[in-house]
């Protein structure tokens, strides 16, 4: 959200925060002003910050800390503060316990809004269009999904959609520019008029993707057989491969066909290079779970199977996408054939900041680096 009111330009700012010699002039005198007019000025002409401040203190603290005025000035205080100094929304604030955090602890993490901000800063307007659309992702990496997807929309023929669906009678379908699994739902059909029944449907309200279903590994499987369990893959296409950032395993609840946290579904960062869990499962409400809360699989110490085969896809994909991608969030799911790509994210988000509870702020900007070279 734009501020109306700013005491010093961003650049002062940045300089002030980075040297701990000026530090204490910004941190103890400048920002609690800045606090101040931005209370006074943004919360009356843009209340929606104050609005989300306010929906977040009822959904996370408990009634003994809503009694207490002088408590809850402090801590929105607080908040209004780490959304000027860090850009971290009233939400993150509480899911990355910046409460208990001092100054220079709270620019470990990496928010929302500033990885939008680098990723969109970057300019490549064909990687946001390659990622955003899951039929040119498709077009451009179809032999890494292993499995057909048929566009649905005005602008197709149905008749692609009957061929489709006389080889897939059983199928999924997407938004075609989803995201967080909002909206995708198993579909099922009997004959060619129930089939025409549902494009019709589906075309009313904007394009789709229908995809043939993907036969997860027994292995994968076991954590909740009704999801494709899949993992998310942050990836930095580099001059000698690629990096890759804090990447984590997702799992749907029961009865879900999505894993994605936003969603229901519960994750946890496993390690880079071996692959192995390394935090207890979190859900994108902050509950925490050291096993499945439906199969009773413990997180902590479990290895992905066949991992160093997936970290080759990895950075083999980032590199022949036609658009150059810097940085994709990738999704793969294992099946008994090996890895299959799910989908590319253009901005994904690191959640896992959540699970781990440790930020990537400083190594997010290293590896954007490492991935302007050639």
């Amino acid at each position: 959200m734009k501020k109306l009111f700013v005491v010093i330009d961003e650049n002062s700012r940045r300089l002030l925060d980075r040297s701990r010699l000026t530090h204490p002039l910004y941190e103890k005198v400048i920002l609690p002003f800045e606090v101040m007019v931005y209370q006074m000025g943004n919360y009356k002409i843009i209340p929606a910050f104050k609005r989300e401040v306010d929906d977040v203190l009822n959904r996370y603290k408990p009634d003994w800390m809503q009694e207490s005025p002088q408590y809850l000035s402090r801590l929105e205080k607080d908040m209004v503060k780490v959304h000027i100094c860090n850009r971290m929304s009233a939400e993150e604030y509480f899911l990355y316990d910046f409460e208990h955090q001092d100054y220079w602890q709270r620019w470990d993490w990496l928010s929302d809004y500033e990885r939008t901000s680098v990723i969109d800063g970057l300019g490549n307007k064909k990687a946001f269009e390659e990622l955003t659309d899951k039929s040119q992702l498709y077009a451009a990496a179809k032999k890494y999904f292993h499995r057909e997807m048929c566009v649905l929309s005005a602008g197709h023929a149905i008749e692609d959609f009957l061929s489709f669906v006389s080889r897939h009678q059983r199928f999924i379908v997407k938004p075609i520019d989803g995201m967080t699994g909002h909206d995708a739902r198993i579909v099922a059909v009997k004959s060619v008029d129930e089939a025409k029944t549902v494009f019709r449907q589906l075309i009313t309200s904007g394009a789709w993707v229908a995809e043939e279903l993907i036969r997860q590994h027994p292995a994968m499987a076991r954590w909740n057989e009704t999801s494709v369990n899949t993992l998310r893959v942050p990836t930095f296409r580099t001059s000698d491969g690629c990096r890759i950032l804090q990447p984590f395993f997702r799992t749907g609840r029961k009865g879900s066909v999505v894993d994605n946290a936003g969603q229901g579904g519960v994750f946890a960062v496993f390690d880079p290079d071996s692959g192995v869990i390394t935090t207890d499962g979190v859900d994108e409400y902050g509950g925490r779970y050291e096993t499945h809360p439906d199969s009773g699989i413990r997180f902590k110490g479990w290895q992905i199977p066949r991992y160093d085969e997936m970290k080759k896809l990895a950075a083999e994909i980032i590199h022949i996408l036609p658009s150059q991608p810097r940085y994709v969030g990738f999704d793969f799911a294992l099946t008994d054939t090996g890895w299959v790509l799910v989908e590319g994210n253009y901005n994904g988000q690191f959640v896992g900041q959540m699970a781990e509870q440790k930020g990537v702020r400083r190594k997010f900007f290293e590896y954007i680096s490492l991935s302007g070279d050639k």
